[in-house]
């Protein structure tokens, strides 16, 4: 994920949108990041747990969520399978008017015709890009305006509109995730971007559903994962590197935020 914490969606069909199957082995965890599109992702098999606005979406089998433009989330996944369809704004501007403002929710609607529709229009596209057929790109366009009109017809909330978020949200969290290791408290980083601590606990709370504390530790964790996985470095030093001074705290943090201790994701990806 780049630094920014800012995705910049490439697209991978013909037609301006990007749609990939992904099959992910492990647990593991996304951290707060946004993108200039709309994202869609489709449960096949294990679960995702996507924080929106400072709401749990728990996304089972044969469950998909909509992420709008611009809203900042992080991710949770057991091992899975899932389908994920990305929507430029600029493919969206065609077609709808004002597309950065659209807000959406399947709250209440997952037993709906409408649902079990979007459900089975991404397995179409899904089959159709396996197959590559000679009407390939044509089939894909087709399924891709069929997603987004069941969406625009169903699921957008036109009582609650996205509004430009005001806030330093997204400039404190690219500050986290750059000094990570550091010894961050919420009063000096309440002082750094010129907040109250206990408005900016308030804040970072609302807007993400977790504490900023809990949000530095769960950064620290993550990128010990990464090294764990991509780096023979000694699992103790990757504790001191990423600023784990608890060692058995960390270690209990960790197999409840990945499933397993620090050592056991080590031997298991060795083994692969």
């Amino acid at each position: 994920m780049p630094n920014d914490h800012h995705e910049n969606v490439v697209s991978n069909l013909r037609i301006g949108v990007r749609f990939w199957e992904s099959t992910v082995e492990t647990a593991g965890y996304v951290p707060f990041h946004w993108h200039s599109s709309i994202e869609l992702v489709c449960v096949l098999t294990g679960q995702l747990v996507f924080q929106i606005n400072g709401r749990a979406h728990v996304i089972r089998p044969g469950n998909f969520v909509v992420v709008p433009s611009g809203v900042i989330h992080d991710v949770t996944n057991t091992a899975n399978h899932a389908l994920v369809l990305q929507v430029p704004l600029t493919f969206m501007a065609a077609y709808f008017n004002h597309p950065e403002t659209m807000n959406f929710s399947t709250t209440g609607l997952t037993d709906t015709e409408a649902y079990r529709q979007v459900v089975a229009k991404f397995r179409e596209l899904n089959q159709v890009n396996r197959e590559q057929g000679v009407s390939a790109q044509l089939d894909s366009g087709i399924l891709v305006l069929t997603i987004l009109k069941l969406l625009v017809e169903n699921f957008v909330r036109l009582d609650q509109p996205l509004t430009e978020n005001a806030s330093n949200i997204k400039s404190l969290l690219i500050y986290v995730n750059e000094h990570y290791r550091d010894k961050l408290s919420v009063k000096l980083l309440a002082e750094t971007f010129g907040y109250n601590a206990s408005y900016l606990s308030r804040l970072f709370k609302r807007q993400t559903g977790v504490t900023l504390g809990q949000y530095v530790y769960m950064i620290r964790l993550n990128n010990l994962y990464q090294d764990l996985i991509n780096t023979a470095v000694p699992v103790n030093e990757l504790f001191a590197r990423h600023g784990l001074t608890n060692r058995r705290t960390a270690r209990e943090q960790f197999r409840r935020m990945f499933g397993q201790l620090p050592k056991q994701i080590r031997l298991a990806h060795e083994k692969r």
